[in-house]
């Protein structure tokens, strides 16, 4: 950080802690942070806007006679003003699940915060960005297209009365381009980015331009779409989509109030038993790494999901409190960092393998549907065709639905190789309708 406020805002506050407890919390938190980013964009192909932003806020949480109260703001010097008014709302809050909390642990130490990320400047920013561009204008004189970068560097601290006081800094960055072409009513979209910590071979603007360019290539034929329950080829990014939905069954809160699907079938071979899910929330400059939670609990790996068999449902303190579990130091009740371990088979040998089916790219609407009960229906916004292993070209007024919970039960097979970044490999499932309206 150019300037660093942690310093400062350290004594202030454990006062608010102590200026919260003084008037009748039994449990309080503050989080405060401060971040700083720049960042550039290109719309149309031509620089749009370069810009930096600095952000400075806090949030209050407290627990009085079983039910609380949250503040936030970013005057440092309203803080114990804050902390009054968190007191007064939570006469009036939602119930708590707990009341005090937890005393300081030992944690794991992750990197999260890099100096090569620090040395990416504007420029080399806005000269990558221009180089994608003009890469695939290269391709396809008539793309409309965009792109964007970005860097940032955060710190943080979170005083709990239970004695955590908890400090991180934190390094980002991400690099992305899109496409749009148009012809008379027929309107493509192809769009691929990366993201990290550290400054690393992810950042890489020839794979994102070489992804989009082959998009382009498989889009400029056309296809009919099959109708039916066909076998549908996912790549990792739309595979890891679906699953942070099936993962969503998991969250303890949903579990305890009893809407999650999956609140019955702890222990159980419920889904297909290739799929092994595992969190991972240590690995270094991970955009999901966390070393403690939101109450400041250790976090730690652990597999949710064991071919097949759901192995842990996840909580944080309060959620814990609701179901009368121990809570697992997950923040919100969500995984951090997923990886589903691999299959057997190269990608391109499961692509080979389908007689007739279709490769999903993106989805649109997806998030509209019924997502908490795993049902969803809505259109393809790229998809391709795959006859006989090959793609043979793009499918239009396509629709998927099924159910997310009931796709992954059975018949789910996993390629060996994964992207790096996601660290999800490419999957064929076979329990989604396909619709088509071809014009």
């Amino acid at each position: 950080m150019r300037t660093s406020l942690i310093a400062r805002t350290r004594e202030r506050l454990q006062q608010g802690i102590a200026a919260a407890e003084r008037r009748g919390a039994s449990a309080a938190k503050i989080h405060f942070g401060h971040g700083e980013s720049i960042d550039c964009e290109f719309e149309s192909g031509r620089l749009k806007s370069a810009g930096s932003r600095e952000d400075v806020s806090y949030s209050i949480f407290v627990v009085v006679d079983g039910r609380s109260g949250v503040t936030s703001g970013n005057r440092l010097q309203d803080m114990e003003l804050m902390v009054d008014r968190a007191v007064d709302l939570a006469k009036a809050g939602s119930a708590a699940h707990f009341d005090h909390y937890p005393a300081p642990a030992d944690h794991a130490r992750v990197a999260m915060h890099s100096e090569r990320t620090l040395h990416l400047s504007r420029d080399r920013m806005i000269e990558t960005c221009a180089g994608m561009v003009k890469t695939l204008k290269d391709l396809d004189g008539e793309l409309d297209i965009s792109a964007s970068a970005g860097r940032s560097e955060s710190e943080s601290i979170m005083a709990t009365s239970g004695g955590v006081l908890y400090e991180s800094q934190h390094t980002g960055w991400y690099l992305g381009a899109g496409i749009q072409k148009t012809r008379g009513t027929d309107m493509l979209f192809a769009h691929d980015g990366r993201f990290w910590n550290d400054l690393n071979e992810f950042y890489d603007p020839d794979t994102i331009t070489s992804h989009i360019g082959r998009d382009l290539e498989w889009a400029s034929r056309q296809a009919e779409t099959p109708t039916g329950m066909v076998p549908v080829y996912l790549p990792p990014r739309t595979l890891s989509m679906l699953i942070s939905h099936v993962l969503g069954g998991l969250n303890g809160r949903n579990v305890a109030k009893g809407i999650s699907p999956l609140r019955d079938h702890l222990g159980e071979d419920y889904f297909d038993a290739n799929l092994t899910v595992v969190d991972r929330p240590h690995i270094d400059f991970c955009p999901g790494a966390a070393e403690v939670d939101s109450a400041g609990i250790p976090t730690r790996p652990c597999t949710v999901i064991e071919k097949g068999v759901i192995r842990m449902f996840l909580y944080d303190l309060d959620s814990a409190g609701l179901a009368g579990a121990e809570p697992t130091g997950h923040s919100g009740c969500s995984v951090y960092a997923p990886e589903i371990l691999p299959g057997t088979q190269p990608s391109d040998e499961l692509l080979a393998g389908i007689e007739d089916g279709i490769y999903l790219k993106s989805l649109l609407g997806f998030g509209q549907s019924n997502i908490a009960n795993g049902d969803f229906s809505c259109n393809v916004a790229l998809g391709y065709r795959i006859r006989n292993g090959e793609i043979c070209g793009r499918i239009k007024n396509a629709m998927v639905a099924g159910n997310l919970f009931e796709i992954f039960r059975r018949d789910v097979v996993l390629s060996s190789d994964r992207d790096p970044q996601l660290r999800f490999p490419h999957a064929v499932v076979r329990g989604m309708t396909v619709h088509g309206a071809d014009a």
